[in-house]
């Protein structure tokens, strides 16, 4: 006979106060335990992801700081020491993080990121973006893998997914594009491409910043200028980078990387299309030395070890205000160097405040080996 519920109660023997404290006792730890494995898990799902990064996401480009009545910001490849020197002299906003690499099948493969230093970059109160390029890894920038990503709306959809998720899980304010080799005959769904990008980012509270080729005129003169419809994509983008300098490089004879004439052209042209408040002179850091055949780029370190070694005579450029010096090699190899020092960050600086006083500020190309001597002149520049 299977006894009923009174019979088994009356069977077994009445339960302790210790026996019921230790029972309690075990029932808190279990608990206790589950809460320390959840909160470990959402730790680390927070470090692998950088949501634990700093301050809200606003989805708004933040004030200049620092005094400024401009913001600034500066490409970076992984350099911490220049962010040091910038947040020093308060004269740093944003940093955009060169680290991704667009692929044709619309997937996004990162390469030497450091996430930890996007987290330290919110916490001191910058914004961080994440640049991504159009090139496979250990490549060069591709037209092939723009094409492929643009080539269907279905294609354009899932690139899009991707930049959304790369900004969202990795703890980034925006996603600044940086396409370049892009084919003129992609212009319209290249500009469609950033126009969905932007309206799906401003969804989750973030940013779409775009890099683009300087011209004078639509579509523009060159290959590489022509897919950008200035009009659209200022339209559609937070911030408009306009790449003023390489106007000089490895492709011809020695000269200046920013001619300040050129640049107000490119700025006055670029404000009959593009609101000014979004709009940013692009700021060269480094130069180029040309000797024999060859085309190096210099920052100011390699330009201070030049100079101790060869001691040769700086003297100005009158177009840039670029320093400029020319001395021969121990293997008889004549070298002409033009190179960014205070004198010539200066001069470019003026032009944002003299000529353009409307523009949203500066993006300097790269956070690397600069003098940090060139962020007071920026900050001081651009109050």
């Amino acid at each position: 006979m299977i006894p009923d519920d009174t019979t088994e109660q009356a069977a077994r023997p009445p339960e302790t106060t210790r026996a019921k404290r230790r029972r309690a006792l075990v029932v808190l730890i279990a608990l206790a335990t589950v809460v320390i494995v959840a909160l470990a898990l959402v730790g680390i799902v927070k470090h692998f992801s950088g949501r634990d990064q700093g301050p809200p996401f606003t989805g708004a480009v933040s004030k200049p700081g620092g005094g400024r009545a401009y913001r600034a910001t500066a490409w970076n490849r992984g350099a911490s020491a220049p962010i040091d020197a910038a947040v020093a002299a308060q004269a740093l906003d944003e940093v955009d993080f060169d680290w991704y690499l667009a692929q044709s099948d619309g997937s996004i493969v990162p390469e030497h990121e450091d996430l930890d230093l996007v987290r330290r970059t919110r916490e001191r109160g910058l914004q961080a973006f994440a640049t991504v390029v159009n090139r496979p890894a250990k490549g060069a920038f591709s037209g092939d893998v723009a094409a492929a990503i643009l080539a269907t709306p279905e294609s354009r959809r899932r690139h899009v997914a991707a930049l959304v998720a790369l900004a969202v899980d990795k703890g980034y304010d925006g996603i600044d594009i940086d396409w370049e080799e892009v084919p003129p005959s992609e212009r319209d769904r290249f500009s469609e491409f950033i126009e969905e990008l932007a309206a799906a980012l401003h969804d989750k509270q973030r940013l779409l910043s775009i890099a683009v080729f300087p011209k004078t005129s639509e579509p523009g003169q060159w290959d590489l200028q022509k897919p950008y419809d200035y009009a659209r994509l200022g339209a559609a983008v937070d911030e408009f980078k306009i790449m003023t300098y390489s106007f000089s490089g490895p492709w011809g004879e020695p000269g200046p990387q920013m001619p300040l004439d050129w640049a107000g052209e490119v700025l006055t042209f670029a404000a009959g299309l593009v609101p000014p408040e979004k709009t940013y002179l692009g700021l060269p850091f480094y130069g180029f030395d040309w000797h024999g055949e060859a085309t190096t780029a210099v920052h100011s370190d390699d330009v201070r070890a030049l100079r101790a070694r060869y001691h040769p005579q700086v003297r100005r450029d009158a177009a840039s205000n670029e320093a400029l010096m020319a001395f021969t090699d121990e293997n008889g190899l004549e070298h002409v160097v033009y190179f960014q020092d205070r004198a010539a960050i200066a001069a470019k600086v003026k032009l944002v405040r003299s000529a353009h006083a409307g523009l949203a500020g500066v993006a300097a190309w790269e956070l690397l080996d600069e003098d940090p001597g060139f962020w007071k002149v920026i900050a001081e520049g651009l109050r």
